[in-house]
């Protein structure tokens, strides 16, 4: 059962993948590109239907990083949420070429080369007005913060060509199903009686040039 909860974590993230895909890329000119700067609206999980909200990517080929701010004002207040990485690192592998959707995850059936990979980016608490705004980094290399025990701990592997999907995930009320420590800090711990569920996400397209 426990296999089950954890292979549908993200079903309903990235559904609607195909549609809606609010992304402005840009390249800084010159005879060397020193990062990508992609900016994503927020979509809802399920629907993706476009709410007030965005996250900016930057992906930084000089130092080696890639930076999200993840701002929006479409959550609810005094709410608790945990933010996910979901890595797709060879996305010339999945079903759809360079168009991932949650059925490319090695543990929904993806192929092994995509190198997919969820893990932990982050925590925010909403204000009373429902509006936050967050910045998340991640390197290079594996992780120890890998959702699912039976994938392995990829990471984020290439820094150009990996698609990117930010997911932000609902864990109710501060404080109210356990410490806010746990609520921003894990993925399927500190939940409502009606359990935490993933509410937005944003998709940025690998930068293949």
């Amino acid at each position: 059962m426990k296999k089950m909860v954890m292979k549908g974590w993200l079903i309903g993230t990235t559904l609607a993948l195909a549609s809606g895909q609010a992304i402005a890329d840009g390249n800084h000119k010159g005879s060397y590109v020193k990062e990508t700067v992609q900016i994503s609206d927020h979509q809802m999980s399920g629907s993706g239907i476009e709410v007030d909200g965005a996250t900016t990517l930057i992906r930084d080929y000089r130092n080696k990083v890639i930076r999200a701010n993840v701002t929006t004002n479409a959550l609810e207040p005094d709410f608790a949420y945990s933010i996910w990485w979901v890595v797709f690192n060879n996305p010339r592998f999945c079903a759809s070429p360079y168009a991932c959707a949650s059925s490319d995850l090695e543990i929904n059936g993806g192929d092994p080369r995509i190198k997919a990979s969820v893990f932990y980016g982050g925590g925010m608490l909403a204000d009373g007005g429902g509006s936050t705004n967050t910045v998340m980094t991640v390197v290079p290399g594996k992780t120890k913060r890998e959702l699912f025990a039976q994938s392995k701990d990829w990471g984020l592997r290439n820094i150009r060509k990996a698609e990117i999907h930010v997911v932000i995930r609902s864990h109710g009320l501060a404080g109210i199903a356990g410490p806010v420590s746990k609520q921003i800090g894990t993925g399927n711990e500190a939940c409502p009686e009606s359990g935490c569920a993933n509410v937005f996400f944003s998709i940025h397209l690998s930068a293949k040039n």
